[in-house]
């Protein structure tokens, strides 16, 4: 028997109601913390970006990351401090930011003003405060909704930057969900390998890199490199790469500091100039597969805009002709110069792989 279908059926959500209804649109599934993808560690990350984006806009040094045992999460920055007057707006107001083509932010993870929104709408306890310049504001909520703004908020050490705090909402994640302290570890060192200059504590627990992706890739691989890895570092792009026994390909990619798991147009472009490199110094047509054999490679480029295919960005899709100037700059070449010497300096010629010749120690370049 069919059902009547009225005006009534029709309903409108608010923002908090549509994100606690639909949590799976905004963080992914929300697992109890068992697998590192699951939503609460999503959370954490939307948390810990706009403090990674402060630094990438030169602003902040440390990023503070603290969670205790019945899982309170306090992230603190020292950045520019969100401002003051549009503190509430900035917690709960969808599709409300600074990195709407902002000279403010303009190489961002985030871009949609949704980010620490869903932290509110999912948390029991989330607070917010801001430093700017000798003034502070702070602000709770509960599951979205203002519930103190706090006349006396605490003072701190009074130095420019922004704090949250959260609890999940017990009643949406699982009564028995918890962060696991070896995956927020390992999200720690990514955030300190994609930016060297940047210190991220994690209860108390320091990390920083010295050599970037560089040490990145030393610690994803898994086979002993068949030559010194090859690190260039240019302004907005980063690679480190080597090639092993294996067969298969190994790609670590991000775009303004965002794992794209996918790949997308920055690792297609990579992918194209290696082969175009070494086919034009050995003067042969090798078959990519060839080429690529074995290679493991971290890639991070740093872009004005992007695109991508889903809220959680696994990849970075296609651009129009309008943004494409950085990425073809990568396709051809990546300066395809320097690795050229490096390959002639360190390489001879096989066709299905590299062989080192060289000293066990990386090699590095400038682009």
């Amino acid at each position: 028997m069919a059902t009547n279908y009225t005006e009534d059926d029709i309903k409108s959500l608010d923002w908090r109601e549509h994100i606690r209804m639909r949590p799976g649109m905004y963080i992914g599934k929300l697992g109890d913390g068992n697998s590192p993808d699951d939503g609460l560690y999503i959370l954490l990350k939307e948390a810990v970006d706009n403090s990674i984006d402060e630094h990438i806009m030169g602003h902040g040094k440390e990023v503070r990351v603290d969670i205790d045992e019945e899982g309170r999460v306090e992230v603190r920055d020292f950045g520019r401090g969100i401002p003051l007057g549009k503190l509430f707006d900035c917690a709960a107001q969808i599709n409300t930011g600074a990195k709407y083509d902002s000279e403010a932010f303009k190489k961002s993870v985030g871009l949609n003003g949704v980010g620490i929104k869903a932290v509110n709408a999912l948390s029991n306890f989330f607070e917010i405060q801001a430093w700017r310049d000798g003034e502070t504001k702070a602000l709770e909520f509960s599951k979205g909704l203002l519930t103190v703004d706090m006349k006396k908020p605490r003072r701190d050490d009074g130095v420019n930057g922004t704090r949250l705090a959260f609890e999940l909402d017990r009643s949406i994640f699982p009564a028995k969900a918890k962060y696991k302290e070896a995956f927020v570890e390992k999200m720690c060192r990514y955030y300190s390998y994609l930016n060297p200059a940047l210190t991220v504590t994690f209860n108390g627990k320091k990390f920083r890199a010295k050599d970037g992706l560089l040490d990145l890739l030393r610690e994803e691989m898994e086979n002993e490199a068949l030559y010194p890895p090859i690190h260039l570092v240019g302004k907005d792009i980063e690679i480190a790469f080597t090639h092993t026994p294996e067969s298969g390909e190994e790609y670590y990619t991000f775009v303004n500091g965002q794992n794209t798991s996918q790949g997308g147009t920055h690792l297609v472009a990579f992918r194209e100039a290696l082969v175009q490199v070494v086919r034009g110094f050995y003067k042969k047509q090798y078959e990519p597969s060839d080429i690529r054999a074995g290679i493991e490679a971290a890639i991070c480029v740093r872009i004005m805009s992007q695109s991508s295919n889903h809220k959680r960005r696994p990849n970075l899709a296609p651009l129009g002709s309008r943004r494409t100037g950085n990425l073809s700059a990568l396709s051809s070449g990546i300066s395809l110069k320097p690795i050229s010497i490096i390959i002639c300096t360190n390489t001879h010629k096989s066709r299905n792989r590299f062989k080192s010749v060289s000293s066990p120690q990386s090699v590095n370049a400038r682009i």
